[in-house]
């Protein structure tokens, strides 16, 4: 006969704790041994599902916590108790019972425990307060120590930062038993809602739940209820925690591309720590999309598979693959991919890339990779490939000695109708060894990239050949006091160089020399300048040295306002045959100032003059822009930026921005007037959270002046269904990659973590007005 549970929450403590309180919990042992051996359950400290563990990012081997206490405090304290006796560190209290221990708050009928060990069971209408959670049943042991805990016949209120994020409202729970790791919890007949109702209006009750925290919660004899009626039976339900894209309900909604479409996803059973979740999709302009994602992980490998396939008039193939796997010697990493005809990032086009990483850590922090990498494409006619394969290899001698050596070889070929247009084979060497002096590093350096056979369009590179460097920085050589006030690095080389420009083997001599003065003081003046010195010497009779200074004078006005002024100063004398050597002239000063009349108003200009362009008898004066903000409360603000162009002599571009926020609804404008052509370029409209009954409205609305129409148009309606939420998207995109209609209608639980296709262009782009973050 089956109990039906009251409600449950799950921690159980580790081996030893549970051998420790074998006598007086029988039943918990049982569990925790059958779970030890299933390897459900780590012999070592376990864990708490309450941890909070992020999207999965963190090592889930770690160990599980309960909730976080209400405060700091780990004294013991007693505020009631019907009776209580104290032998030595164990405590035995009864009779209605409240104490507080280790910041948590804790009720119950009876009360057993040890202040030594900290291990504490219990019993009858206990509830246990913490921060982030209420737990309270029938039983609960509690190790204070390692934060874990036992229930039975319990329920909790769980909140959304216990868990970081992989809900986002409050969750309650009940089962008959439950117990678990960090790495997976299981509940046995039990059940959870996100409901705060007396009568949920929903509920997914389960013989078996499964919550590895930050991953998946999966449901075995899974029931749905619906207004406290079963409405859905299935053997297996499985709920992603760390994929906001993953849709738990039916899409249903049209499309220019797909046309009217309803695209499902289901979880099937697998052993151990493996899912697999099946797609199938219907799309009258396409066919019947079916596919697969197949997620493996054992003690040494781990990965996931992606199989999607289209079957009709939008014929489409799309495998991925990574996969990871430790051994002895080190590790493997492989990726692949395979797409053809994906309507959603390329028609018409095949891509195809495969990629093997092994990695051989050595002692004394020594590391070998090996990496072979493969990808492909194909247009109609036009085909292009490209191969790689490379070693690498890094080493420490000592304590002062470290080594880097890169070898890579690189293939890659053109081929239209067949016939090779353009192939390219190289050998590239990098070697890269320092050696720490105290008082400065010397550095070898060798980089030469080889043409192999005859390969053709081969494109210059900048080889060293080798170089030796000696560098150093003013706290080597003059200590921490002077390093603060007047730091500076220098260095001295010498090295054989062929550059891209093709002007052969040159050696160059050079001396570089760059340094600061930071200005640490807290007036109102501030003063920064920096410079650079570099002299270079080659060995075909041409020499050239540069200069580079800048300088910041600021005077601060007020908490947001200054006066400031930049001067920047680059010049070369001399010549260098070598491109890298090379640099332009600059010779600029400009100034802003920014000041507030009154307290809600802002307003700013800047310019400046270029020396360079006066020397080429060319108009010195830069653009001058002018902006203002006025803020007269804290739900409006009000920008505008102007920009003279002093080289056209008008006004080239105005922007004026707008955002209104007076309570959950948000209102923002953008707008762009291209005052060269007389044309309101840009208007951009961006609305949400406005409320209309139980609808919420959204919506993003892009005008183009120049083309007199919208570039985009969104629109968002959210019915609240208490609970959950219907969800109905209409985009029309007219400009740009994939245009066309997509109108999406979904259901979604609240609780469970979402991302809405709203708000992106076809490409994954984010819409707006531009006005950066106001409130």
């Amino acid at each position: 006969m089956k109990t039906k549970a009251l409600g449950v929450v799950v921690l159980i403590g580790s081996a030893s704790l549970v051998e420790a309180q074998v006598l007086a919990f029988r039943t918990t042992g049982a569990m925790i041994r059958n779970l030890q051996q299933r390897a459900l359950l780590p012999t070592f400290d376990p864990g708490s599902p309450l941890e909070p563990t992020g999207f999965g990012t963190e090592d889930l081997g770690r160990t599980g916590k309960v909730p976080e206490p209400e405060e700091d405090d780990k004294a013991f304290q007693i505020i009631r108790a019907g009776n209580s006796r104290q032998v030595g560190e164990d405590v035995e209290m009864g009779g209605g019972v409240e104490f507080i221990f280790r910041g948590y708050h804790i009720f119950a009928n009876n009360v057993e425990g040890s202040l030594s060990t900290h291990i504490f069971s219990l019993k009858g209408d206990v509830k246990l307060l913490g921060k982030d959670a209420v737990v309270s049943g029938e039983q609960v042991t509690v190790d204070f120590d390692q934060r874990i805990y036992h229930a039975v016949n319990s329920k909790a209120k769980l909140e959304p930062s216990l868990v970081q994020g992989a809900f986002l409202k409050p969750l309650y729970t009940h089962g008959a038993q439950s117990y678990g790791s960090a790495n997976e919890n299981q509940t046995l007949y039990g059940g959870i809602t996100s409901c705060d109702l007396l009568r949920p209006h929903y509920e997914i009750d389960g013989d078996n739940i499964i919550v590895r925290p930050g991953k998946r919660a999966i449901f075995r004899k899974a029931r749905l209820k619906l207004f406290g009626r079963t409405v859905l039976k299935v053997d297996y339900l499985s709920i992603p925690l760390d994929d906001r894209s993953y849709k738990n309900m039916p899409q249903v909604g049209y499309s220019d591309q797909e046309g009217y479409f309803i695209k499902t996803h289901y979880g099937i059973p697998l052993p151990g720590n493996n899912d697999l979740y099946s797609r199938l999709d219907y799309m009258t302009r396409l066919g019947t999309g079916i596919g697969a994602d197949w997620l493996y992980k054992n003690q040494v490998s781990n990965g996931k598979l992606d199989v999607y396939t289209i079957l009709g008039p939008g014929q489409m193939v799309k495998i991925s693959n990574e996969h990871q796997q430790k051994f002895k010697w080190g590790t493997l990493v492989l990726n692949s991919d395979y797409e053809d005809n994906n309507y959603l990032v390329q028609p018409g086009t095949t891509i195809q890339s495969e990629k093997a990483l092994l990695t051989f850590p050595q002692h004394n922090s020594a590391v070998t990779k090996l990496s072979l990498s493969e990808s492909g494409t194909k247009t109609g006619s036009l085909s292009t490939s490209t191969e790689d394969f490379s070693v690498s290899d890094s080493r420490k001698f000592g304590q002062k000695v470290t080594t880097v050596v890169d070898v890579d070889y690189q293939k890659s070929s053109t081929s239209y109708l067949g016939t090779a247009a353009n192939s390219q084979e190289n050998m590239n060497v990098k070697v890269d060894a320092q050696d720490d002096l105290n008082k400065a590093t010397a550095e070898f350096q060798y980089q030469r990239q080889i043409p192999i056979g005859s390969t053709q369009a081969v494109y210059g590179s900048n080889d060293q050949t080798p170089e030796v460097s000696l560098s150093s920085d003013a706290k080597r050589l003059m200590g921490d006091k002077f390093a603060t006030n007047w730091p500076f690095k220098t260095s001295l080389s010498i090295g054989e160089f062929s550059d891209e420009l093709g002007n052969g083997h040159i050696t160059r001599d050079s001396f570089d020399m760059k340094f600061q003065h930071p200005d640490h003081s807290t007036g109102a003046f501030h003063s920064d300048i920096s410079g650079e010195f570099r002299q270079g010497m080659y060995s075909d009779g041409t020499a050239q040295y540069i200069l580079n200074f800048a300088d910041v004078e600021s005077y601060k006005l007020g908490k947001d306002t200054s006066l400031n002024f930049h001067y920047n100063y680059l010049r070369p004398y001399g010549y260098s045959p070598l491109s890298i050597d090379q640099t332009g002239k600059q010779n600029t000063a400009t100034a802003d100032l920014s000041v507030r009349p009154i307290k809600s108003f802002l307003i700013g200009a800047q310019s400046g003059y270029d020396l360079v362009r006066l020397e080429n008898n060319q108009a010195a004066w830069q653009p001058v822009g002018v902006r203002m903000e006025w803020q007269p409360e804290n739900y409006l603000l009000m920008r505008t930026q102007a920009v003279y162009d002093t080289f056209q002599g008008a006004w080239s571009n105005i922007r004026i921005d707008t955002s209104y926020k007076p309570g959950a609804t948000f209102l923002s404008v953008g707008s762009y007037y291209d005052g060269i052509r007389h044309t309101w370029s840009n208007i951009n409209l961006f609305v949400d959270g406005l409320t209309w009954g139980k609808t919420k409205i959204s919506a993003i609305l892009a005008w183009n002046g120049y083309t007199e129409q919208f570039d985009n148009q969104q629109y968002n309606l959210i019915y609240d269904l208490h609970c959950a939420e219907a969800v109905l998207t209409y985009q029309q995109q007219n400009a740009g990659f994939n245009p066309g209609r997509t109108i999406t209608l979904m259901i979604r639980i609240k609780a469970l973590p979402f991302s809405s296709p709203f708000g992106a262009g076809t490409r994954g782009q984010p819409l707006g007005t531009g006005t950066g973050t106001s409130f």
